[in-house]
């Protein structure tokens, strides 16, 4: 039997193909999507249901603001309210991935648990239990580092309810990190590798021209993601990235190296190509047919109004081709500021490119290479010519002076041994005849005519009693 056409619907409202009931789309504080079903398949009612809805959740968001007491607050409540909180000081991409982190600890300690009853031996046992599980993303163990992040997400969501105690921060210990400045570069032969390999695939090549953009510049994925037309001046060599998408919350304009301009420069051909025009357009279009909820909604391919998502994927097969398995694209962020340091520019120069707020912070993106340390070598050498040129004569004299004392000594040697009586001839004679008597020839043995002097240490060689 053939199934019953549904109802037309209210704008807003829509079937959904594997359940019976009217489903709606809405976005929370953040804007992100969410999908959620009215529970009904009458039209009115399920229009009823979604105004009464989104009016809870616009009260439920602003029910908390003004609370005057948090500590009996549930932890997910007050964890809510620290994140928008941080949104006014950090960007949206920063508390969106410390939000996805938090969840391992609501997950733990419960998200309902009041947060003034979250003590020390909890927080213990958190990080042995984290520590043991593995990452599904990175399919590793946790390491302490992420231990400690989320650690300290926890201490920011309890010292914003005003239950951080003086004693819990004097008696918690973050687990010890294993420290290490060496980090990942590519070297000019493995960027050359890279730009060869995804000029053969289609696929790789948008991957290769953000990369070409950041070891270029120096900016992160978030920053060349959300570039707008209006942000990139090829004619000045420079582009802008706006507090908005900068992690330190403050404007900057990197300037372009040649690379990066070739990189920006086949962007921007790709992006007029899929409709980017105005200035507010982005650099990167979001390509609408690979989401399967604004799919539905238009029959564009690609929305140059809002950036694409991500290219890790892409990313990760390139590298992987080339035999770099396991390099991310943010080392090119690290490439970059090697070289610089390599190139002796100015550490004050590489935090105005790079976006840096203080001076650890840049001396940890430093990785100093073999071709540095070449030219250190060289360097403190010639500083040490002078020194190295008085050791080697010196050296030389001493060499010179031995030679003399052992020429002379040689010599002495010589005229004693020319000096000596004919009887040492006659013993190695006498010593050689035995050798042949005893190899079996008959040449007769004669022993020394000549006795021996007392006062030499000689002695005449006598012939054995077998040979008598």
């Amino acid at each position: 039997m053939k199934q019953q056409k549904r109802p037309s619907l209210p704008r807003g409202l829509r079937w959904h193909s594997g359940s019976q009931f009217i489903w709606f789309t809405w976005r929370d504080a953040e804007g992100r999507q969410h999908q959620k079903s009215t529970e009904t398949n009458d039209p009115a009612k399920a229009l009823i249901f979604k105004m009464q809805f989104l009016q809870e959740q616009e009260m439920r968001t602003t029910k908390y603001v003004e609370s005057l007491d948090l500590t009996k607050e549930p932890l997910d409540r007050v964890a809510q309210l620290y994140f928008d909180w941080k949104l006014a000081n950090n960007s949206s991409d920063t508390v969106s991935r410390e939000r996805r982190m938090f969840k391992n600890v609501l997950k733990f300690f419960g998200p309902k648990t009041a947060v003034k009853f979250i003590r020390l031996p909890q927080i213990r046992e958190y990080q042995k239990d984290r520590r043991k599980q593995i990452s599904p993303t990175m399919k590793q163990p946790v390491t302490a580092r992420s231990v400690n992040y989320e650690m300290q997400l926890l201490k920011g969501v309890m010292t914003y309810a005003d239950c951080w105690s003086d004693a819990l921060a004097a008696r918690y210990q973050p687990l010890r990190e294993v420290k290490s400045r060496a980090g990942k570069t590519a070297s000019s032969d493995q960027m050359i590798r890279i730009i060869n390999a995804a000029m053969k695939n289609e696929y790789w090549q948008l991957a290769m021209w953000c990369a070409a953009v950041a070891v270029g510049t120096g900016c992160r994925s978030g920053e060349i993601r959300k570039l707008q037309l209006k942000d990139i001046c090829l004619s000045e060599g420079k582009i802008r990235v706006v507090r908005e998408i900068a992690k330190s919350r403050k404007e900057r304009q990197p300037r372009l190296m040649a690379l990066a301009e070739w990189g920006l420069g086949q962007l921007l051909r790709r992006a007029q190509a899929l409709g980017a025009s105005a200035p507010e357009h982005f650099l990167l279009p979001l390509n609408v047919s690979k989401s399967r909820h604004l799919a539905k909604s238009t029959d564009a391919k690609w929305d140059a109004s809002k950036p694409m998502t991500s290219w890790v994927k892409s990313w990760r097969k390139l590298t992987n081709s080339c035999g770099m398995k396991g390099f991310r694209f943010h080392d090119l962020r690290h490439t970059f500021r090697t070289q610089g340091a390599e190139a002796g520019v100015p550490l004050e120069v590489m935090m105005a490119q790079l976006g840096h707020l203080d001076r650890q912070t840049s001396l940890d993106y430093v990785h100093i290479q073999q071709r540095a340390l070449e030219r250190a070598k060289q360097l403190i050498e010639a500083e040490q010519a002078e020194i190295l040129a008085s050791a080697r004569v010196q050296k030389q004299r001493q060499c010179l002076g031995q030679a003399a004392k052992k020429h002379a000594r040689s010599r002495r040697d010589h005229l004693s041994i020319s000096a000596l009586p004919p009887s040492v001839d006659s013993t190695i004679e006498t010593q050689t005849a035995v050798q042949r008597a005893r190899a079996g020839d008959g040449t007769p043995l004669q022993s020394n005519p000549q006795p021996a002097d007392r006062n030499t240490t000689r002695l005449v060689t006598a012939v054995p009693p077998a040979f008598d």
